[in-house]
């Protein structure tokens, strides 16, 4: 892919919706073209009451975004003007609508911090939104960025990757996440596993801790319906989380978490909301009364609880699918997630009732981004078969996502060891069922994907502790779907769904 590197001095001969560089008059907001090109760059307004000590604060965004997140409906950007700071914001390649991995988006950015600062002639700190945390820290550390900037902030940045990045390349959601381009490289990189390697050679660089970190995280979802909602309910058996991002995985390795509160994806990013919290980190060394919290080792394994079914695909007009409901259930939440909005979906009871359901309706803005979510809930629902239909005119995509509320979800467990690139199943002893998994591969730079296996190829029986041998030592990512169903001791079926990926490096090296 071309990368374009844009020149202040060349840039400035054009007209100046086109510059590298756009000023602002002091103490106005500006108005930067609706689409600009990755590595333009902005420069805020000065403010009267400016501190020369202050470093520049440049904001960089996350997946799918764009410099407008902090000051189009955000007040990040008043805030910091309010308090005497100097304000640049960048563009990279997600703001030419082709999002990349951190290597390509860390180039482009590493380059534009040096413009910047010899801009400015002052220091740097970074004020990073989601993957832009990862991002920077590319450019810091691998790129070569690190003398021009003091401290980083990140704001609910995937440090060890989003889950939500492992479903969009497992076997069910690929339908939908093909046809919605959410394939993309920079989806790619944020796999779990995958971060796991980057962490494993950013860690280890001899340019690692030249700039600390600090980090905040979120555990709202927001309102039930909402475009965030749905991740949060995904991400709940892995933890608490902001609908994109988990805590544990917001945590940056041998650095300082500052606050992890109720915020959600999208409104941590507001200064209203986060910029008292970590104002006083933003120069060259840390607050001498720092109230901060200690980042703990994270541990090297992790363990989930089994909660969800999970079912996808494409269909021509009608698309039909069937949930096992066992006996103890206390609730259903179903998120119908399709590439068209529909205007109800039909539930088939076991007793053979037919209702229409006028579900909750938002459009996605993250990773599954331009996808309609469904939402709804069913209190104690009856035991048995249920059956759930969509209709739309033309042919569609869609992926099914049911959380149950019950008992045996915690009896049911998947433990993934992340140096060692290792799943096991865990099963309480008198649980009894099968299991089976179908396995996915994407090899590395190339996102188009490559199904190894055939579904259901796999099976065992599950009566205690399973493990899972990993396929293939080709270079790329392996999604595992796992599926498992057994009866309950009523002898009522149930069904739950596992995803998990491991990269294998080109050293064959697992994480």
């Amino acid at each position: 892919m071309k990368k374009v590197f844009l020149s202040i001095s060349a840039l400035f001969l054009l007209l100046i919706s086109f510059s590298s560089v756009i000023p602002v008059e002091a103490g106005s907001f500006f108005n930067p073209p609706a689409v600009a090109e990755p590595g333009t760059w902005y420069m805020g307004a000065t403010p009267e009451n400016v501190n020369p000590a202050y470093p520049v604060l440049l904001f960089v965004q996350g997946l799918n975004s764009s410099s407008h997140t902090w000051y189009e409906n955000n007040d990040m950007y008043q805030t910091a003007f309010n308090n005497g700071y100097q304000t640049a914001f960048v563009e990279l390649y997600d703001s030419g609508g082709t999002p990349e991995d951190m290597w390509d988006n860390g180039a482009l950015l590493a380059e534009k911090i040096r413009e910047i600062s010899q801009t400015f002639h002052k220091p740097i700190a970074l004020i990073t939104h989601s993957k832009g945390g990862i991002d920077a820290e590319a450019a810091l550390v691998h790129y070569g960025a690190y003398p021009y900037v003091t401290n980083v902030v990140t704001l609910s940045s995937p440090h060890y990757g989003s889950q939500l990045a492992d479903l969009a390349y497992s076997s069910w959601a690929g339908w939908l996440a093909g046809i919605l381009g959410a394939k993309s490289d920079a989806t790619y990189s944020l796999q779990t596993s995958y971060m796991s390697y980057f962490r494993s050679v950013t860690d280890s660089h001899p340019n690692a801790g030249r700039n600390p970190f600090y980090t905040l995280a979120g555990t709202s979802w927001g309102s039930f319906g909402s475009s965030l909602y749905w991740g949060g309910l995904y991400l709940s058996q892995f933890g608490p989380n902001d609908g994109a991002v988990t805590v544990s995985n917001a945590y940056h390795p041998n650095s300082s978490m500052i606050k992890v509160g109720n915020w959600n994806h999208t409104n941590i990013k507001y200064g209203s909301s986060t910029f008292a919290w970590f104002r006083s980190y933003l120069s060259g060394s840390t607050p001498s009364s720092s109230s901060s919290l200690s980042a703990s080792a994270l541990s090297s394994s992790e363990q989930y609880t089994a909660s969800q079914l999970i079912r996808g695909g494409s269909a021509k007009g009608t698309a039909r699918e069937k949930i096992w409901v066992e006996n103890g259930v206390e609730r259903l939440t179903i998120d119908w997630i399709s590439n068209q909005e529909l205007r109800s979906i039909n539930l088939l009871t076991p007793d053979g009732e037919k209702q229409e359901v006028f579900p909750a309706k938002v459009q996605d803005d993250q990773i599954f981004k331009g996808a309609w979510h469904h939402t709804f809930t069913i209190s104690k629902p009856a035991k048995g078969e249920w059956q759930l239909e969509s209709n739309t005119p033309s042919s569609s995509a869609y992926l099914m996502l049911v959380q149950f509320t019950s008992p045996l979800s915690d009896k049911i467990k998947v433990k993934k060891d992340k140096k060692a690139g290792k799943l096991s199943l865990l099963f309480d002893t008198k649980t009894k069922g099968k299991a089976a998994y179908t396995l996915d591969f994407t090899p590395l730079h190339n996102n188009k994907g490559k199904k190894i296996g055939q579904r259901l190829k796999e099976k065992f029986p599950l009566q205690g502790d399973q493990n899972l041998t990993i396929q293939g030592k080709t270079p790329g990512v392996y999604t595992y779907t796992i599926e498992v169903e057994g009866k309950t001791d009523e002898g009522v079926p149930y069904q739950r769904t596992f995803i998990q990926s491991v990269f294998v490096d080109d050293q064959g090296k697992m994480y």
